[in-house]
């Protein structure tokens, strides 16, 4: 039987709290992690060149603009897997997720038997931060065992699972990989034996650090009446106000992280993510960092949207350039054209004033024609009258009697 060579990629930005858990356990499953950082600030990038020197099949990748389309980049990084490994299933994973299965055994063997024809999606299922690791800057999986009970109707999400054959077919993933778009038809499976495990709130100050570049991020997308994300205006408030969230609101962000309906209550159930078919858990390079980057990422983010506006402003600018030089083509167009339909009206007037002079000259012409036709008739009629007339006269007897007398007439005349 051919083995099935599954891979993940990801796109990561200042995950050192939980980049080193996220390689580590994934890769009891996964042949291979194809992982993009993005301009991290913090020590992700170290920690990744760490587990790679350490033999762990991880291809880093960098990306050093400042901003990315997230569509295109994952699409991307699709592409990079099916053209550069010979991966069979790829896995597009955040490094707060974590494949997992229902059935308590190493997701590996059911992701073998899955069908590539079909599209598999899988739940994600949300894990909630404990108290006691509200200050923790290490994540550790061990310590997150509450797992928050979601229906379809609280809004659950789902992940795509990629085949290379229909990735063949042309697919492209849409945003957060939860599904894909395709001109071509097939069967979609919910996998009710996979799920993946999600920390998307692993402490305060990761909580914090997230709020704000996401909250930036999206400032300069979207204004603040559009309410994107889990109360993140109240809760950068909250920040703004206090310097730090209190104990209770990121408890609260944790437990309705993503949900649509906050106004029900929660409920967890005690789930620790089964290990067992792990190897090797036990973390070298991360370290716990009291020091939280908050500033400097706040900076870093800010001055990636100052050269965003400037480069839009520029890209608008020139649209705007090229706009108004075809409004003024258009308005001396426009100039042109009603100067030319004015001399053609004027050219119809004119021509409109020939016929009529012509028509009124034909109308004088034929009335002098019919004046003529009516002359030559009242001569025609008085000739034919004198015609009778002279026709009376040569049948009249006075005529035949005279007749000797004309011929003498003629003789002496020398006719």
């Amino acid at each position: 039987m051919k083995k099935v060579n599954i891979w993940s990629f990801t796109t990561v930005k200042d995950e050192e709290d939980i980049i080193e858990s996220f390689v580590r356990y994934n890769l009891n499953i996964l042949d291979g992690m194809v992982i993009l950082d993005n301009g991290s600030n913090d020590r992700t990038p170290l920690i990744l060149n760490q587990l790679a020197d350490e033999g762990l099949n991880v291809i880093i990748l960098k990306d050093t603009s400042k901003y990315f389309d997230q569509v295109k980049i994952r699409n991307d990084l699709l592409n990079y897997v099916f053209k550069n490994t010979n991966a069979d299933f790829c896995f597009p994973l955040d490094a707060d997720e974590f494949i997992s299965s229902y059935k308590k055994i190493n997701p590996k063997t059911i992701i073998e038997s899955l069908n590539p024809q079909v599209l598999h999606l899988y739940k994600m299922e949300n894990y909630v931060l404990s108290q006691k690791n509200m200050n923790s800057t290490v994540f550790q999986l061990k310590d997150f065992t509450e797992q928050r009970i979601t229906t379809e109707d609280d809004g659950c999400n789902y992940k795509c699972i990629i085949s290379r054959t229909l990735y063949k077919l042309g697919i492209s993933l849409n945003m957060g990989s939860h599904n894909i778009s395709s001109k071509k038809k097939f069967e979609t499976i919910i996998n009710d034996e996979l799920f993946l495990a999600h920390f998307p709130v692993r402490s305060r100050q990761q909580i914090t650090n997230k709020v704000i570049a996401g909250r930036l991020s999206n400032s300069s997308l979207h204004s603040r009446s559009e309410g994107l994300g889990f109360h993140q205006y109240e809760i950068l408030d909250e920040i703004i106000e206090n310097n730090e969230l209190p104990d209770k609101l990121v408890i609260e962000i944790s437990k309705y992280y993503s949900l649509k309906n906050k106004e029900v209550g929660v409920k967890t159930i005690s789930n620790p993510l089964y290990l067992g078919f792990c190897n090797d858990l036990k973390l070298k390079y991360s370290s716990n960092n009291k020091t939280a980057k908050v500033l400097s990422n706040t900076l870093v983010i800010s001055e990636a949207i100052i050269d965003k506006m400037r480069i839009d402003f520029q890209s608008i600018s020139k649209k705007y350039n090229i706009l108004n030089a075809k409004s003024k083509n258009y308005q001396n167009d426009i100039k042109n054209k009603t100067q030319y339909i004015s001399d053609l009206e004027l050219d119809a007037k004119s021509k409109k004033n020939q016929i009529l002079s012509l028509e009124k000259d034909n109308k004088a012409k034929q009335k002098y024609i019919n004046d003529l036709e009516s002359q030559v008739a009242s001569l025609s009629t008085e000739n034919s009258n004198l015609n009778n007339e002279i026709q009376n006269i040569h049948n009249s007897i006075l005529w035949k009697v005279t007749k000797p007398l004309r011929k003498v007439s003629k003789i002496v005349k020398g006719k």
